[in-house]
């Protein structure tokens, strides 16, 4: 985020009417009542708490004012919230800008944050033999952990939160230094750890309400994780699932946040890298999407295709032409498994199954290369797709891709 964007999300919190001082960094000595969220209350924070600006406000310590919220019947969180709200005020003149969007992995101890993080930084380096190892040394996450990546044209920042309590309660106490400015949420649910799911959904509501006071709106990309391939025939599982889609689609939906659920395993990664896939899709410029699946679209019907799917060599989905989702779907997960060969050996692929052909192919377009991946009847397809490559995306593949 650039700083003034950064700015405005900080005139946000505060009253309409302000007359804004001539620095960003005057507004730590406005009165308290600019702060929308205070409201009424400002009088009693002043007389009370000796708090008459912001920056009195935030040097308050709530657990040190049991008094004063038992005689007013004010809520310990409510106190907290006002408190952030001010430190994030007082602390905006530090902010230099971010170009890179901020990711939050999310959720309790032992959910399988760490290994979903491992997995993605590993797979975009195709990295076999670490990601087994990796497996078989995961320790826990102590605090918050940041992993700058490089995906597409986007650069994001992808913050592991540890999950133990005492990590979460630094989380919680302190929202405006984690919670700020964030694009993107993994909340991750351990589908096996039936006796956490209370647990869990508390967590997920307290750090929506912290988006809320913030006036944040990320999109939430919700993994009932270790969802493993053994585990997907036995029925309690799916209850499992579909209880926990009804009480997320709850916390989420009357919060109006944009979410999806998914679910996932480190031991098929695929779908932790399909989600993380998508998630990104989302950054990309919408209108310039719409213009490439266009000339896919155009381009397929030339080539006698009902689908064609536009790759990065990250194996991100950058555009399409589909007929269904699950079409789509399958010709991601296929590209993924082919992409070494793609990418690093320069290999065209053809993949026969159940009567019907996979090709993949790698395209170079003035100094970009992109893949291109398509199912169908007709084994031919592969060489009309690498003779008739798409011209017409190169002055659009800037905006998308490295």
């Amino acid at each position: 985020m650039n700083i003034k964007r950064f700015h405005e999300k900080i005139y946000s919190l505060l009253i309409p009417d302000l007359i804004r001082p001539e620095k960003i960094k005057d507004l730590r000595n406005l009165e308290i009542s600019v702060i929308k969220a205070i409201g009424d209350y400002a009088d009693v924070i002043k007389s009370e708490l000796k708090a008459d600006k912001i920056k009195d406000l935030a040097k308050v310590d709530p657990k040190k004012e049991q008094s004063f919220l038992e005689q007013y019947d004010i809520d310990v969180l409510q106190l907290e919230e006002w408190v952030a709200l001010a430190k994030l005020i007082v602390r905006a003149p530090k902010y230099r800008g971010e170009i890179a969007k901020k990711v939050m992995l999310l959720g309790i101890d032992n959910a399988g944050k760490t290994a979903i993080s491992k997995t993605l930084t590993i797979k975009y380096r195709m990295n076999l033999q670490a990601f087994g190892q990796m497996l078989k040394d995961l320790l826990p996450t102590k605090g918050a952990v940041q992993d700058r990546l490089k995906v597409s044209n986007v650069n994001v920042m992808l913050w592991d939160l540890g999950g133990q309590q005492q990590y979460r309660r630094v989380y919680l106490k302190e929202p405006e230094r984690f919670f700020f400015d964030c694009s993107a949420v993994i909340y991750v649910v351990d589908i096996q750890d039936e006796e956490r799911f209370d647990e869990t959904m508390v967590y997920l509501e307290r750090v929506v309400n912290i988006f809320h006071f913030l006036n944040e709106n990320p999109y939430f990309m919700v993994l009932f994780h270790k969802y493993d391939p053994e585990l997907e025939i036995e029925p309690k599982y799916q209850i499992f699932i579909k209880d926990l889609t009804k009480r997320v689609s709850k916390i989420l939906g009357e919060a109006n946040i944009t979410f999806q659920l998914r679910n996932s395993s480190v031991y098929n990664d695929l779908t932790v890298f399909n989600s993380f896939t998508e998630l990104i899709r989302i950054f990309a410029n919408v209108d310039v999407q719409a213009t490439i699946n266009q000339i896919l679209e155009k381009h397929a019907i030339v080539s006698g295709l009902d689908n064609l799917v536009l790759f990065d060599l990250s194996g991100i989905r950058v555009g399409e032409f589909i007929q269904s989702e699950e079409i789509g779907e399958l010709i991601n997960a296929l590209t993924i498994q082919n992409l070494q060969m793609l990418v690093l050996e320069d290999e065209q692929v053809i993949v026969e199954f159940d009567g019907r052909y996979f090709s993949a192919i790698p395209i170079y377009l003035e100094g970009k290369t992109i893949i291109l991946s398509s199912i169908h009847g007709d084994p031919s397809v592969k060489e009309k797709l690498a003779h008739e490559a798409p011209t017409e995306l190169e002055p659009w593949l800037e905006s998308l891709m490295e």
